[in-house]
């Protein structure tokens, strides 16, 4: 993930990376396996376009929020709890070239297959790890345990006296073995689960309607917070925000159309004003409609 070249370690509120290569993080010159891990918060549309990484795993897990991933013209969403990852040299970017809000973790790591000793694992396990993260599905759910190893991670990294090497490595291990062997995910009931897809369904057939969410929990049958609380699990986002995500969606493939514009687009899914739209296309979209449509 190189959205920047940073000289060092950052903290702050938003934005946090490690890079193996940088100056002042030699302390760590025997952990190579690592070449970044980092982490970064984005309130609205970022830049993020085509990149890739010789020789190394890239892992992206996301901690709050959606990102549309596109790896040779193919188009992956993850959303929240899941991973998404790229192959040694892949090129890929966020769909659009632009990353959309949401929190992300993310590492990257020299292929097991290309150094020797790799996290001290012998030849045979190293080979065999390998070949699994080969054969690694684009997308993969994980649990808490994922957040807590990157937590783990940036906080040993982070300071002042460098952290033992043995400790590093376990932390670097587990989140790839977790992701090759994920934990079963926790259900919501089975009839309510798919109530709740089937709902979900409806907003998709229809995300110009103005949508309340006690009248989304009432067709669904629970209470509103309840409602709340089983969307947010299921989707990784408030009902709020999924709608806005479909609408923008929406309003790119209208642009497309040669004799659009963008004040009938915007009545067209609902908004009230022209300028409204706009903010809220930029704000996931990253650039204003006009421009999108100058550029499709």
């Amino acid at each position: 993930m190189e959205l920047s070249v940073m000289a060092k370690s950052k903290i702050h509120a938003d934005r946090w990376e490690y890079n193996w290569n940088a100056e002042g993080n030699k302390a760590y010159s025997s952990l190579p396996e690592l070449v970044t891990l980092g982490y970064d918060r984005f309130h609205e549309a970022s830049p993020l376009t085509d990149h890739n990484h010789e020789r190394s795993y890239e892992f992206v897990f996301v901690e709050k929020g959606k990102v549309t991933w596109e790896v040779d013209e193919q188009l992956y969403p993850s959303n929240t709890g899941q991973c998404f990852h790229t192959r040694p040299g892949e090129w890929h970017r966020a769909r659009l070239n632009y990353i959309e809000p949401c929190s992300i973790w993310w590492v990257i790591i020299v292929d097991p297959a290309e150094q020797p000793g790799w996290l001290s694992f012998s030849d045979d396990e190293r080979e065999q790890l390998a070949a699994n993260l080969r054969e690694l599905p684009r997308i993969v759910g994980v649990d808490s345990r994922m957040r807590e190893q990157f937590e783990a991670l940036r906080s040993l990294l982070s300071d002042d006296e460098p952290a033992p090497l043995f400790r590093l490595r376990h932390h670097l291990a587990d989140i790839v073995l977790q992701l090759l062997y994920p934990r079963a995910e926790r259900q919501v009931q089975s009839e309510l689960r798919d109530a709740m897809l089937a709902l979900t369904g409806r907003i998709e057939a229809e995300p110009e309607r103005r949508w309340a969410n006690k009248e989304l929990a009432d067709i669904a049958g629970v209470s509103e917070s309840h409602f709340y609380r089983l969307f947010h699990s299921l989707h990784g986002q408030s009902p709020a925000n999924y709608i806005d995500r479909l609408r923008m969606n929406r309003a790119c493939e209208l642009l497309r159309e040669p004799r659009s514009n963008v004040t009938d687009v915007a009545m067209d899914l609902g908004y009230k004003t022209s300028q409204h739209f706009a903010t809220v296309f930029k704000k996931y979209i990253g650039v204003s409609p006009s421009q999108w449509k100058k550029t499709t």
